[in-house]
């Protein structure tokens, strides 16, 4: 006897279930969200390929900035040579600029050099490196008063 009111409960909830259940409504569902899935992944494929352009856009004019650089050394090379040259010679240039540097240290931080620096600012080169930056601006202040711009 228990068995029958068990199976006849379970029948009866079953028939529920597929009461609600609506086979036109689940397909429907389901063709939205993959046409909204479809939606995304076009947005996203643009998003990516404008993304693309905007690299390859910068990467030219990277490119030829460095070709405008290096002038007629870069006449029919490639970029990862163009890369090279052009690294080639902003180390060169840094290499200069660092040894004008150290020369113009020599130069203010001994002999007439020292002598002029401390005329003109009132300070050594050691005491102008290790000047705050409110402290330099003052001192431009000062000096563009006492010798004009």
């Amino acid at each position: 006897m228990s068995r029958t009111i068990i199976l006849i409960c379970l029948t009866m909830f079953c028939a529920q279930s597929w009461a609600d259940w609506d086979p036109e409504l689940e397909a429907r569902e389901q063709a939205e969200r993959e046409a909204a899935q479809r939606v995304e992944q076009q947005k996203h494929q643009e998003t990516e390929k404008m993304l693309n352009q905007a690299k390859a856009k910068a990467h030219k004019e990277l490119m030829d900035s460095k070709r405008k650089t290096l002038g007629a050394a870069a006449k029919g090379k490639s970029d990862a040579e163009i890369d090279q040259l052009y690294d080639a010679k902003t180390a060169e240039t840094n290499a200069t600029a660092q040894r004008a540097v150290q020369e113009g240290r020599a130069a203010l931080s001994q002999g007439q050099g020292a002598k002029a620096l401390k005329q003109v600012t009132g300070k050594t080169l050691q005491e102008l490196e290790n000047m705050s930056d409110e402290e330099a601006e003052a001192l431009s202040k000062q000096l563009e008063q006492k010798y004009g711009q």
